[in-house]
């Protein structure tokens, strides 16, 4: 009867297996076979991924685990089952993450389909018998495709070590690991082939950042890169985590859209979900070309950080700003700014700020690091901003008539988000800027919408934010600006005009903080007189919300830093002319007035 029971609960926990049988060599040559697990007791199997960005942003993680283990009888393994990694890559992708613990190479995938591990990271833990105690996902820091907690809630990996060294039943005893799909062996041929069908929609909208160099943490750019990495194409377009773009299919539309149609997603999943055949040679395109360095040319002055700043193997994300000191004789006119990332594979977006104050400096010098924190805001009152760049953004000129103003005296100020890969990592970018010698005839104003009276509960799920404001004038907008922090699902910019009909500005059904950018429109859109600009902003401060930084969910309230909230929307406008500009800026001047309560503060 006992025997009987133990079956039953191994069958309903669907993690019955005979126990893995294998000889493999890591790669550093040593060979490891199945005979050695009766000796610990426990293994913990890591699939991973050489080129997968979650799975390397764990390895620091997993290497604290090992050595903290390792003494109590636990032993680590991880394992590359990838069909298309060579060994030397493998041995390569070892040495450059320190990876603390082996690594089987199971390039024909026996362990892999023993053990039934589907992603990376994806853990596996067996006893010293062969028995499958724990599998699924290391913690709860990646709950979905493309979200990311800043710090993980549950450990699932190690409450299971915990519970097996402790004598206690394992709680939960499967998870759904979230990642990288493990690649599987290309098929030979088939009706969706990569040269005809694929290659063009990867050339068209991924390889400007899967390129060597570029953001992109591995290339698309012919079979052998997309086909290791198809099922993952499959899911993550599917869900339209990738290309990552916000705004809701228009109009309005934008410069630099990044979005798959229907169709192309379809042909992507069919690709996948047949193996991945190649095709025939002779119909693939040709390879995209790219302008590197410079994309305006030669800029006029090239500002760079003062000294790179080196980010961890692992941790939160990184906000700084960093102070790049501009030798002006004289105040310049500013036509354009393009930025260069130096370090692409942790420069998650950047925005560039002038100030001429000095603030930026003295918040420098208070800072004992590279830079100073500068979440959501930089920290002081810019005298100009000239606008950002996000990885597939393509560097443009302002419009026709347009400049800023850099003082002679001002600073250039770089805000940059960092994100940590798995091993450490260093960057000193820079931003070249474009002058001219023309006075601009066209003046390019912010009409911002937003609130400071943010106030979100604790489990509230449809929080909503309003502003409105009524343009005095007529006006060209050219582009628009949304921020908010974590909480923030759901944002609308709607403009009725005097007529009653309504355009959308713009409209984000799931935004996500990492991705924000400065979206341009793809033609301007006229708003006369008298037309009512709305904004509509949801947040969600439940537990369900898998980007909600608090686990579990406190009171948020407005401020610049990633457990406060914000709420702006920022329309650029252009007037017809200067009467018209100084009339705008009168009544944005009251609006700013009467939120403050008729004083500055």
């Amino acid at each position: 009867m006992k025997c009987w029971a133990c079956f039953a609960a191994c069958l309903a926990a669907t993690l019955c297996a005979a126990p893995p049988r294998f000889q493999l060599r890591d790669t550093q040559g040593r060979l490891h076979t199945h005979a050695a697990l009766s000796s610990r007791e426990a293994t913990v199997f890591i699939f991973l991924a050489s080129e997968c960005p979650l799975s390397n942003q764990y390895i620091p993680l997993l290497n604290e685990l090992s050595l903290q283990y390792t003494g109590r009888s636990i032993g680590f393994l991880g394992v590359h089952a990838d069909p298309f990694l060579s060994p030397r890559d493998a041995a390569a992708h070892t040495r450059s993450f320190s990876i603390g613990f082996p690594v089987l190479l199971d390039s024909n995938q026996t362990l892999q389909a023993q053990l039934q591990a589907a992603f990376t990271p994806q853990a596996i833990l067996i006893d010293a018998s062969g028995r499958v105690l724990y599998r699924g996902r290391i913690d709860d820091r990646a709950p979905e495709l493309g979200q990311k907690r800043q710090a993980a809630s549950r450990r699932d990996l190690e409450l299971a070590i915990e519970a097996l060294l402790n004598g206690q039943p394992i709680a939960v005893s499967e998870t759904r690991a979230t990642g990288c799909a493990i690649p599987k062996p290309p098929a030979p041929s088939g009706k969706v082939t990569f040269t005809r069908d694929v290659a063009p929609i990867l050339f068209r909208h991924c390889a400007s950042c899967h390129r060597p160099g570029q953001s992109g943490p591995f290339p698309l750019l012919n079979w052998r890169d997309a086909a290791s990495r198809a099922e993952t194409i499959a899911e993550v377009t599917a869900a339209r985590v990738m290309p990552p773009w916000l705004p809701a299919e228009g109009p309005p539309h934008f410069e630099d859209e990044r979005r798959l149609s229907a169709k192309e997603i379809a042909t992507l999943r069919d690709w996948a979900s047949t193996g991945a055949p190649q095709g025939d040679p002779a119909h693939l395109p040709p390879q995209p070309s790219f302008r590197d360095g410079w994309r305006l040319g030669t800029p006029d002055l090239i500002v760079a950080m003062p000294r790179p700043f080196q980010m961890p193997a692992a941790g939160p994300d990184e906000y700084r700003c960093f102070v790049l000191p501009v030798e002006n004789a004289e105040d310049r006119w500013v036509r354009a700014v393009e930025f260069q990332p130096d370090n692409r594979g942790i420069v998650h977006h950047s925005l560039i700020f002038a100030d001429a104050s000095g603030a930026a400096r003295r918040r420098d010098a208070e800072d004992p690091g590279e830079g100073y924190r500068c979440f959501g805001v930089p920290g002081f009152l810019p005298s100009a901003s000239y606008g950002g760049w996000t990885p597939g953004m393509q560097s443009r000129p302002y419009p026709d008539g347009v400049a800023f103003r850099l003082h002679s005296n001002a600073d250039i100020v770089l805000q940059m988000h960092y994100h940590a890969t798995g091993k450490p990592e260093s960057d000193q970018s820079k931003a070249g800027l474009y002058f001219t010698r023309e006075d601009p005839v066209r003046r390019l104003m912010d009409v911002a919408l937003g609130s400071r009276a943010i106030d979100v509960p604790v489990g509230e799920a449809a929080y909503v934010v309003r502003d409105r404001f009524t343009l005095p004038v007529d006006v060209l907008a050219v582009g628009i600006i949304p921020h908010a922090h974590y909480l923030c699902r759901r944002m609308r910019g709607i403009a009725t005009l005097p007529d009653g009909r309504s355009i959308t500005l713009i409209d984000i059904p799931d935004w996500d903080f990492n991705w924000q950018q400065n979206f341009r429109y793809r033609e301007p859109i006229a708003l006369p007189a008298d037309t009512v600009l709305e904004m509509e902003f949801i947040y969600d401060n439940s537990a369900a919300n898998p980007r909600n930084p608090a686990s579990p969910p406190v009171r948020v309230k407005y401020g610049p830093d990633s457990t406060d909230e914000m709420a702006g929307l920022h329309l650029q406008v252009i007037p017809g002319n200067d009467e018209d500009a100084a009339e705008l800026g009168r009544f944005l001047w009251g609006k700013i007035m009467r939120e403050l309560g008729g004083r500055i503060r």
